[in-house]
């Protein structure tokens, strides 16, 4: 059954070096309340966890106790910090949406740790060694293709893109596989990859995914996107994992306008660092590791 579009509500507390910062879900759009507070740590009950792995992706859907994670960053050290501060030892499902190295390159962290390896379409045969030494360390390597779904503790997950056998778009960015999870306490979710605006088009044509609480936003926020698949998806929250003066100036403006104009939270690694995420009683709840920087909104205009 799908969920019903979630509102933004009010959020956890953000601890930074002492000073509470609280980015709260008014009606008036987010805003910031700072203060002195006496607990320093991450909250316990996290769903989404957007690890800060520099210009790359890795996030975390955690429910019930199962653990998936999606993509592994460009670089082991970065992955294992985070893995390590969040608790997770094993992962139910590994996704692989495509094997760029910024996707990719931090996998031999997880080599023996994932028990099932969901991958987009292999291009070039050190993939598929890839794909072998994960295989070596006990995990069930299957590719990706759209229909599937499974289930993570309480959450139902299922792949819209892309399809079996794509013959539109060669392996890489356009394939990447995109997820939708949702359920327990995991919000609506998207996870769009890489993928380009003309792969958007395809995946809004065909899936039809629509009214989704957060959205991953593709391509760590650059300016090559579908503006209607983002009107249909509608989120309350976008993250966009990237790297924090990155060479490519992502995430582009004309992206975060977008999302600003649809009343979209944006939340970002390269400001925020690591971004935590669940949903209760209706509302969206976020954590971030770094106060939002003082010269700009961190989230949604007035």
């Amino acid at each position: 059954m799908i969920a019903p579009h979630r509102p933004l509500g009010a959020p956890w507390r953000a601890i930074v070096g002492g000073v509470l910062a609280l980015v709260i879900g008014a009606g008036a759009g987010w805003g910031i309340v700072t203060g002195p507070v006496a607990l320093l740590q991450r909250p316990a009950d996290w769903t989404i966890a957007l690890c800060d792995v520099g210009q790359g992706d890795a996030t975390l859907v955690r429910s019930a106790g199962r653990a998936m994670l999606i993509d592994t960053g460009p670089e082991p050290e970065s992955l294992r910090r985070c893995l390590d501060e969040l608790g997770i030892a094993r992962l139910d499902v590994l996704v692989l949406t495509h094997f760029d190295r910024d996707h990719a390159g931090g996998v031999d962290v997880v080599a023996g740790r994932a028990d099932v390896v969901l991958h987009g379409p292999v291009g070039r045969p050190a993939h598929q060694r890839r794909l072998d030494r994960l295989e070596a360390g006990g995990a069930d390597v299957v590719q990706a293709a759209a229909g599937m779904t499974g289930r993570l503790g309480e959450a139902d997950w299922r792949v819209l893109w892309p399809r079996r056998n794509e013959r539109g778009f060669l392996p890489g960015n356009e394939v990447g596989v995109v997820l939708q999870i949702e359920g327990g306490s995991v919000p609506r979710s998207l996870f769009l990859s890489d993928l380009s605006g003309a792969a958007q088009g395809a995946l809004r044509r065909l899936a039809r995914p629509h009214d989704e609480s957060v959205v991953k936003v593709a391509h760590h926020g650059s300016a090559d996107q579908d503006p209607q698949l983002y009107a249909d998806l509608d989120p309350a929250l976008a993250l966009i994992s990237v790297g924090e003066g990155n060479d490519y100036g992502h995430p582009r403006a004309p992206t975060l306008e977008m999302l600003r104009a649809l009343g979209a939270g944006i939340l970002r690694t390269d400001q925020r660092g690591t971004i935590l995420v669940t949903q209760e009683d209706g509302a969206l709840h976020v954590w971030a590791e770094r106060e939002a920087p003082a010269d700009g909104p961190p989230s949604r205009p007035p």
